[in-house]
């Protein structure tokens, strides 16, 4: 049962239980927001906690992405990905974790899906491993919007569970449907392992639900328009939560329904239904417009959306009541062509268990809810004004349709000299600029028959992800204030410096103090000290100068004989840092102290031998 007082969210859904460590995941969303997704690999890793945010701090950004992001894919729809004005330095970390899907039939790319796996902290084959899911209606941006989520442990059994073969099948389809580069053979060997544990998986569902469902939609070989309950007379009452509707989905739905029916959407979206929809007065409710929303601790970025975002369909058939949350809307191109790709879970449980549709929204919904109240319907101006912003949609999706190429060569003198190009690109009726995402972008360039000069750049600013942003060049969109849109694409990466990772890092521990903090970081243990950062200032250095040492409750030595015999791996990213600053000095002192450097050719030998 839903209790709009009860609050989660996804960094907390995300780490792992007690004991057990990150080892597998797959995420799915329809628009992508770079800066949000990288802060979760930190949480998956326990680097951050409340105290200690990720979002904020690149060295937990970095160091969460190194120990996750291997085994980590991220499928989202292609042209949605969104391109912050600030830009967003660690663009070239997403590179081979984030991939960009077109839906089969012509419609959105949409489902919102995270499966994960967790294996036992000390490696040892028992406990067996745990499976996570995750089915939502949110997006993987900042939106602070209402959703609902479900979330789902199981363990994996011997045998093939038949009603996960659908959620199986859906995981194993989506590197073989990606635009672009597909993920490397590292991930792909991961999603089927994945898939396979996903497949075989006995879940524990919540309180007084006995059956779960899995529906998974637009990936056949032919589109299949879909609805929650079949049109035999069966089906009682219904509740629908959806924040976008449409006319035909609804007439569909209302035929299939032989008792009450209420809907809870936007109020925008009924006022420009038709009367053909054929809602009654009583059947429609809106959001209240002082509904206190998210008290999560995600932080946004930009212009965060606010109001309705859940999708649900609650019905009653005989004595069992079915929920069915996911990421379909109930919009035509789901009930009526089905060409979107969505997945939602359908539970269900017997009526005396499980609350009947009425009284989800008597008894839990409804203090947020006011009935709805017709207004004068569509502005001519609101009107034109999405006409003109359906117009900029479809020239995103021409732009996302097109094959881009990212050119470097090497300027002797400062950097990198990027050119972007795509033969025979035109678009009328707009303008089109671009940038490399890793850089702000008030450095885009404007695009002239397919090809811009971008400029010079340093080698950690080269990125395969590259900004756009299209305007209409109409004097209405002028005056109706319709904005531009901003968004990412993956391109053709052609000629690009082998050393962009190394060069970013460099970038982010150029000076003592950062290269301490991330020493803190590879060395600390969450599974025992919570993830806390024993790296502190202490004043000043033995010759008298300010600087940075190393805390004295911090037993590094110790610290590092043991993860010498349990991760050894751990000290090899130690090793790769110590190349990089070796010799190098930050305000006049050396990157890295003496008294680290003595102490680390004892243990850098021992890896190297190791190693040979």
């Amino acid at each position: 049962m839903i209790q709009p007082s009860e609050r989660s969210t996804l960094t907390e859904a995300l780490q792992p239980p007690s004991g057990y460590r990150f080892d597998a995941g797959v995420a799915t969303t329809y628009s992508l927001s770079l800066g949000a997704l990288l802060g979760l690999p930190a949480h998956i890793a326990l680097l951050a906690d409340k105290d200690n945010s990720a979002e904020e701090d690149p060295l937990r950004l970095v160091e969460g992405l190194r120990r996750a992001s291997r085994r980590l894919a991220v499928f989202c729809e292609r042209g949605r990905m969104e391109a912050p004005p600030a830009g967003n330095a660690l663009a070239v970390l997403a590179e081979g974790m984030v991939h960009e899907v077109c839906a089969p039939h012509g419609g959105a790319f949409h489902p919102k899906l995270w499966a994960l796996r967790y294996v036992a902290s000390d490696g040892a084959a028992e406990p067996a491993p745990v499976v996570r899911l995750l089915v939502l209606t949110r997006n993987l941006t900042w939106d602070r919007c209402w959703d609902v989520s479900l979330r789902l442990d199981g363990v994996p059994q011997k045998a093939r569970q038949p009603d996960n073969k659908p959620l199986a099948d859906f995981l194993r389809w989506l590197p073989q449907n990606v635009q672009g580069t597909p993920p490397d053979q590292e991930r792909q060997d991961m999603i089927v392992s994945l898939a396979k544990d996903i497949e075989r998986a006995a879940w524990e569902l919540p309180e007084g639900f006995t059956r779960l469902a899995f529906h998974v939609l637009g990936t056949g070989k032919r589109s299949q328009p879909w609805v929650p309950f079949e049109s035999d007379g069966k089906t009682q009452d219904v509740l629908i939560v959806s924040p976008f509707v449409r006319a035909a989905a609804l007439q569909s739905l209302r035929a299939g329904c032989a008792g009450d029916f209420r809907l809870v959407s936007r109020a925008d979206e009924l006022d420009a239904l038709p009367d053909s929809a054929g809602l009654n007065d009583d059947e429609a409710y809106v959001l209240k417009p002082d509904s206190v929303l998210s008290e999560g601790d995600e932080a946004g970025q930009g212009d965060a959306l606010h109001g309705l975002h859940a999708k649900l369909a609650v019905f009653q058939r005989g004595q069992r009541v079915h929920v069915a949350v996911g990421s379909a809307n109930y919009t035509n191109a789901v009930v009526q062509r089905g060409s979107n790709v969505e997945v939602v879970a359908e539970l269900s449980g017997t009526v005396n268990r499980i609350p009947a549709p009425r009284q989800w929204l008597d008894e839990h919904l409804q203090p947020l809810l006011d009935a709805y109240t017709p207004g004068q319907g569509e502005d001519a101006a609101v009107a034109e004004r999405r006409q003109l912003q359906d117009q900029l949609d479809g020239m995103r999706r021409q732009i996302a349709a097109a094959a881009w190429t990212l050119r470097c060569d090497a300027h002797p003198d400062s950097g990198w000299k990027l050119s972007l190009s795509c033969s025979d690109f035109m678009l009328d009726g707009a303008s089109v600029q671009a940038w490399p995402l890793a850089v702000p972008s008030e450095r885009a360039r404007a695009l002239h028959a397919g090809h811009v000069d971008l400029g010079t750049f340093s080698s950690h600013e080269v990125s395969s992800l590259v900004g756009f942003q299209v305007a209409l060049v109409d004097a209405r969109a002028k005056a109706l204030d319709v904005a531009p849109l901003r968004f990412a694409l993956e391109v053709s990466l052609v000629g690009a410096p082998q050393d962009r990772g190394d060069a970013l890092m460099a970038q982010l521990l150029g000076s003592r103090a950062a290269f301490l903090r991330y020493l803190g970081l590879l060395l600390d243990d969450p599974t025992v000290t919570g993830g806390g950062n024993h790296v502190q200032p202490l004043g000043r250095s033995r010759n008298g100068k300010d600087g940075y040492g190393l805390s004295a409750s911090f037993p590094l030595f110790e610290q590092m004989l043991r993860i010498y015999a349990r991760e050894p791996e751990r000290l090899e990213a130690i090793d790769r840092m110590v190349k990089r600053l070796h010799g190098k000095s930050f305000d006049g002192q050396p990157c890295l102290p003496d008294e680290f450097l003595a102490l680390w050719s004892v243990v850098g030998n021992a890896i190297g031998k190791e190693a040979a």
